[in-house]
């Protein structure tokens, strides 16, 4: 039985049973009935239910050629349909799949050349407050001052040193030639030149890495300060090294703010940085960290415990007799092979208050330059610049840094800032504005400029004015 509509169809089975599918015969709705009702061998043959047999066996016929005509026909129309309208074919060829990946990478790199998509994500990022200007931290009760009064802002300082031959350091494959210790002399070399040992670890500059360990090779994929690692940069002449520590879920990461953004791991650090050194071995090499307490408190005797787990490494810390004390001499250092200095600010807490001996609270030694600059105006602009926001009151501490570049990071300013020109006279400024030569130079996208070539002639340079005060 086939409904079609409202109109029944009947269809002979036999047809079916044969497997003639295609052939069904439709029956009258009447003959049909009467099947349904008893089977057809009860039939009883009168002469009445054998004319209306013989009428239905007549339709049945007739049904059946008209069954055949219209399967014929709608054969034949839907062969017409395929020739007039043939199927859809798949367009998606392989040169159009081609093209259309072309045009999409092509979008997203206008999109990323063209939108300020890194400003924007920053932009979305957490924020964390900024280390107070002045700073007023524990470790640093007394605000730094320029002293202005006493030097007129020229205390007759020159850095402005001109170099002959700017070596590139871009590659950082091999230590540069202004950082190699001389083979054919038996004399003491420190940090690449005969000239150093006889500086006073405070009378040293050392060109400084700006959270070294935010870089774009590192994993930091936005707002990085470099491209190239903190080991590369050792190996270019960079004797400082700045790190931002976080405690991310009670696991210590150097990060930059955010955990698990871009991540150093401590003891991996501190492995590469004594695999330096004793390959070096005629190397100082200074280490600040700063303290990023916002997810999690910052205790300094994890770290120190983070620094033992690196066999040798705890043997190579310098043990500062306290404030006040003079500074060994960098020969000293090398001979008794305590050549890692290490301080620490931004907070932080220590066990029982009691800090590791190695860890120096960096600003009650050190007076620091204004950190904040938006642009390179700002740097130029030696009254903003130049003036001491964080460290002693007074200018009464043992090294002064000096910072060398803008924020947010950019590496366009850098190349700017890194250059033998424009550092000289920053250098040269600060210095004079408050009366001291810089010890700690920091820098951002190190790999860029002449930086840790310039600081090697500054303490050459400094080396040969203390020898001629002597002999006076």
């Amino acid at each position: 039985i086939v409904v079609d509509g409202c109109e029944i169809t009947m269809y002979d089975m036999s047809s079916i049973s044969k497997g003639n599918v295609q052939q069904r015969t439709p029956i009258s709705a009447r003959a049909a009935a009467a099947s349904l009702q008893q089977p057809k061998s009860h039939f009883k043959q009168t002469p009445g239910n054998k004319r209306q047999q013989n009428q239905d066996d007549a339709s049945i016929q007739n049904a059946s050629q008209n069954s055949t005509h219209s399967n014929r026909m709608d054969m034949e129309y839907d062969e017409f349909g395929r020739l007039v309208s043939p199927p859809k074919k798949n367009r998606c060829t392989l040169p159009v799949a081609a093209f259309s990946l072309v045009l999409v990478a092509v979008a997203l790199i206008v999109t990323w050349q063209v939108f300020p998509t890194e400003e924007i994500v920053v932009k979305f990022l957490p924020k964390f407050e900024a280390p107070a200007s002045p700073y007023t931290g524990e470790e640093a009760p007394d605000t730094a001052t320029s002293d202005t009064e006493n030097n007129n802002g020229d205390a007759g300082i020159d850095i402005d040193i001109p170099l002959e031959n700017e070596v590139p350091i871009s590659d950082a494959t091999s230590v540069p030639s202004f950082m190699k210790c001389p083979t054919d002399s038996e004399e003491l070399c420190c940090n690449g030149s005969l000239e150093n040992c006889q500086l006073k670890v405070n009378e040293t500059m050392f060109a400084t890495l700006h959270n070294a360990m935010s870089t774009e090779e590192g994993g930091f994929n936005f707002g990085f300060n470099h491209y190239k690692t903190l080991e590369k940069a050792m190996v270019a002449g960079y004797r400082g090294v700045n790190l931002d520590l976080c405690n991310c879920n009670g696991k210590l990461q150097f990060c930059h703010n955010i955990c698990d953004y871009g991540e150093r791991i401590p003891q991996e650090v501190f492995a590469n940085v004594l695999d330096f050194l004793k390959q070096y071995p005629s190397e100082v090499i200074i280490l600040v960290f700063q303290a990023t307490t916002e997810k999690g408190p910052i205790v300094w005797n994890d770290l120190y415990d983070e620094m033992k787990q690196v066999q040798g490494f705890e043997d190579m810390l310098y043990v500062h007799q306290g404030e006040g004390k003079d500074w060994p001499l960098m020969g000293d250092l090398i001979k008794s092979n305590k050549r890692i200095v290490t301080f620490y600010f931004n907070g932080g807490t220590c066990t029982d208050d009691i800090c590791p001996e190695p860890f120096l609270p960096f600003y009650k030694y050190t007076a620091e330059t204004e950190y904040q600059s938006a642009n390179l105006d700002d740097l130029r602009n030696i009254q903003y610049s130049c003036q001491l926001t964080r460290g002693p009151g007074g200018f009464k501490g043992d090294f002064f840094a000096v910072n060398n570049f803008v924020t947010p990071p950019d590496p366009e300013a850098s190349a700017i800032t890194n250059t033998q020109k424009f550092l000289s006279e920053r250098l040269t400024n600060c210095a004079n504005y408050n009366g001291k030569r810089p010890n700690f130079v920091y820098v951002d996208f190190w790999s860029k400029g002449v930086t840790s070539q310039l600081v090697q002639y500054a303490n050459k340079q400094m080396a040969a004015q203390k020898k001629e005060k002597e002999q006076k």
